[in-house]
Parts: C-alpha cells; sequence; structure tokens
C-alpha cells in the first residue's frame, strides 16, 4: 500500500471516528454531554501500539572488534485492526540509530533512511538483513555474540515497549 492510500486510510478513518463521536445517538446532533451509551471508551481507544504489538526473533548483529556499526531485527505483529507504525528505536550504546530499508536499484542494493515502517491492522512485518532493519550507528562499545542489549521502540502513537535483544555473530 502507497503513502497516499495510508493517508487517505487514515484520515477517512479519523474522520469517521470523530464524527461518530461528536453526534448524539438520539438526533444526529453535536452534543456535549455525556449518556450512558457513549461515556464508555471504546477498546480501540484504550488500546495502544506498545499494548497490542510483540516481538518476536528480537537480535543484534555481534560486531568485530572496532567496528562501530550494527544492526538490529525483529518480528514485529500487530494484534489489533489498528494498523500502527515505528517510527523510532532507541539503544544507549548508540550514538545514532535510524530505520533503514534495503532494496533493489537496477542491479545494485540500495540502503536508505525511513521515517517509519509500517506495521498493518492484524499482520506483521519482518526487520531483517536486505529489507527493513534497524540500524545502530556510533557504537561505543562492542557487541558480543550471546549477550542480550535493551532496545526501546517508539510507536506511532507515541506509546513505547522495551525489547531484549540476543547479540547474535556476525553472520545473523
Amino acid at each position: 500500500m502507497d503513502f497516499f492510500t495510508r493517508t487517505l486510510i487514515t484520515l477517512i478513518l479519523f474522520i469517521t471516528t470523530m464524527g461518530l463521536g461528536a453526534c448524539d445517538n438520539n438526533s444526529g446532533k453535536a452534543s456535549n454531554t455525556a449518556s450512558p451509551e457513549n461515556s464508555a471508551a471504546s477498546p480501540a481507544a484504550a488500546e495502544n501500539a506498545a499494548e497490542v504489538i510483540t516481538i518476536t526473533k528480537a537480535h543484534i548483529r555481534a560486531t568485530a572488534p572496532g567496528q562501530k556499526v550494527s544492526g538490529a531485527f525483529m518480528t514485529l505483529v500487530n494484534t489489533s485492526s489498528i494498523p500502527y507504525a515505528l517510527t523510532s528505536v532507541s539503544f544507549n550504546a548508540a550514538g545514532m540509530v535510524e530505520l533503514h530499508e534495503t532494496s533493489m536499484s537496477g542491479k545494485m542494493m540500495q540502503m536508505r533512511r525511513i521515517s517509519q515502517i509500517d506495521i498493518p491492522a492484524s499482520g506483521s512485518v519482518e526487520l531483517k538483513p536486505g529489507s527493513y532493519h534497524v540500524m545502530l550507528m556510533g557504537l561505543d562499545k562492542g557487541l558480543t555474540a550471546g549477550t542480550t542489549e535493551t532496545l526501546t521502540l517508539t510507536f506511532s502513537d507515541n506509546s513505547q515497549k522495551t525489547v531484549e535483544a540476543s547479540v547474535g555473530d556476525l553472520s545473523e
């Protein structure tokens, strides 16, 4: 789904949600008073991405001596009927962390920074070498296979989730 389509769907859902919330069920006119029917928050409104997105297979590639760059990979599973996006990741041992996408441009592999990684409603996205991934740059320590590191993921609704990622060998 391209950016325009995602934006249009999001806008339609937003307008629909706002319009339904502003109308009184009996008259169809705007109402400032709460009634028992509309005063309870819906489950969708109460959830946030950090609660409904599960992370599996989180791992970071180990570094060679002196190497200051690595990649983090994982699978993000959205159990909600609402689409979300991963908008940033933080890692205390990195000077800079960016979301990246690797793709083919002609006969060349090209890696580029992206602003977010979409996680479809009731779907998943895999961050893996040669595709979406998290770049950890300016590392202030080496990453040793067999250890565990902590990443903090931030989603499009500004909710955050901390994940423990195992450090795999250089080939992962």
